[in-house]
């Protein structure tokens, strides 16, 4: 009986109470861990989670989306992470993955023929994304929803930024972010062939010469008919003679017949934040917006606009336009339609010829498309109320967004803050996919630290001298002192 009450019973009995509970944390903890598979983004940009737009899809999943991964099993690594993402933010998406050289028969029924390559299965479509990176996964999650191809006509002719530019001012890296977002590209002559009947959107990067009546005709006919176009102008900076000739006017003159101003200035940003990109003062910053579906997740975001004009909202709107203006920029701005060139500087008129900032850079417009008329026939009322059809569907509604710069998506214009996004933003908006309107996935910015010479020896003076003498010190002190 003395055992029993002995202070080694009691001390084992503390110390296997105190392993059942620590083994008890373990196992909780485990549990949890299998049943809520969270990791949390310590860095500034969340480059290690899922971006807004990839969010936004999944959301809006109605249908299982099933990734099948196939390589071989010691690589799994190399995609599990990015894909276990995915299986985390929705409980609609589940992730296989597949050894080739272990399940020869689901490689082949599924014609895989490389490591490494994702096939996504969503209702009865099969998708193969073009890697494991979150845009191209999300891209084909996109695809697979989406069904068919759109397809973005870009006018050429009028010296507009060409497609295969790779030059600063070119259109090169546009057209494969287009692509990118599951578009179809196709360069089109207006005067040549019009608006062609495929086209999902008519895009309009900043033509340098006028157009033609019969393309003006081509545009107010696509447009007004259903169609959806982007337009951006570029503004008329003067020669050596001091002239500044609006390059488009009857392009300018349609815009004005939807309710839409774009005036011949030149924007300037006296606050020249746009040369820490080197841009100067000719590249206005962005960064308070309107309420607009475009614009609605760019809350936090700036864009800038190389070489911009003013393209705002008219006083009066037409019958069947509705305008609204997407963003200006900050009140340290002003629009000027007086300059000069005094050899090779740009010379501004007087202030009285201003205009105050904030000035309007970009609008959006609908316009609600007329139901086409029954047309009287010879064959009397009862034939004219067949072809007035109650349930026959209105015409679809025409769209424009008009932006006072084309420089914003030029090669160099999309490396600028969020101009990418607003790029694609208006382009989901004019072809009515406002739910893929969103702030894109990210790439991991280089971070690099410039240092001076001097920087740099004092970096390696205390990092490789003083602190391991300090250790050494600190050592020698401590075995004296128990000496």
């Amino acid at each position: 009986m003395d055992f029993l009450h002995s202070r080694q019973l009691r001390s084992g009995s503390y110390a296997g109470a105190y392993v059942l509970v620590f083994v008890g944390i373990l196992a909780a903890v485990n549990w949890l861990g299998v049943q809520y598979n969270e990791t949390f983004d310590a860095t500034s940009r969340k480059l290690y989670s899922l971006s807004d737009q990839t969010h936004k899809v999944l959301d809006n999943l109605d249908r299982d989306v099933t990734m099948s991964y196939f390589d071989q099993t010691l690589r799994f690594a190399r995609a599990e992470e990015m894909l276990r993402r995915y299986e985390n933010a929705s409980s609609r998406v589940s992730v296989e993955y597949v050894d080739p050289d272990k399940d020869p028969v689901k490689a082949e029924a599924m014609n895989i023929r490389s490591y490494g390559t994702l096939v996504l299965h969503i209702g009865g479509e099969r998708q193969e994304a073009s890697s494991t990176s979150e845009q191209d996964i999300t891209n084909a999650i996109i695809t697979a929803l989406k069904g068919q191809e759109k397809t973005a006509c870009v006018a050429t002719g009028h010296g507009e930024s060409a497609s295969d530019d790779m030059e600063r001012d070119g259109f090169a890296n546009s057209k494969s972010l287009i692509e990118d977002a599951n578009y179809g590209y196709e360069d089109v002559s207006l005067a040549m062939d019009g608006v062609p009947e495929d086209c999902t959107l008519l895009v309009i990067p900043g033509p340098s010469t006028a157009y033609f009546d019969p393309e003006i005709d081509s545009i107010r006919e696509f447009v007004e008919g259903g169609g959806r176009a982007l337009i951006m102008l570029r503004p008329a900076f003067p020669d050596q003679q001091g002239r500044r000739d609006e390059a488009n006017p009857k392009l300018v003159g349609l815009l004005a017949e939807w309710g839409i101003e774009a005036r011949n200035d030149v924007v300037i940003d006296e606050s020249a934040i746009g040369q820490l990109f080197g841009g100067g003062p000719f590249t206005p910053l962005v960064s308070g917006y309107k309420y607009h579906p475009i614009v609605e997740p760019m809350e936090n975001v700036a864009t800038l606009f190389p070489r911009a004009r003013s393209v705002g909202k008219a006083e009066d709107e037409p019958d069947g336009w509705t305008v609204d203006e997407l963003f200006e920029t900050s009140t340290a701005s002003f629009a000027t339609e007086s300059m000069s060139l005094e050899g090779s500087a740009v010379r501004l008129g007087p202030a009285s010829s201003r205009t105050e900032g904030p000035v309007v850079l970009a609008v959006a417009a609908e316009y609600d498309v007329p139901e086409r008329e029954a047309e009287a026939t010879d064959e009397g009322p009862e034939q004219t109320e067949e072809l007035a059809d109650p349930d026959e569907e209105a015409e679809p509604q025409g769209r424009v967004v008009a932006v006072g710069s084309n420089g914003f998506a030029s090669n160099y214009g999309l490396s600028l803050g969020g101009n990418r996004d607003l790029l694609l933003n208006m382009m989901n908006w004019l072809s009515s996919d406002e739910d893929l309107i969103s702030i894109r996935p990210r790439d991991p910015d280089s971070t690099p630290i410039d240092m001076t010479s001097a920087e740099m020896w004092r970096i390696f003076v205390g990092s490789m001298l003083l602190l391991p003498l300090v250790i050494i010190v600190t050592g020698v002190w401590t075995w004296w002192g128990r000496r």
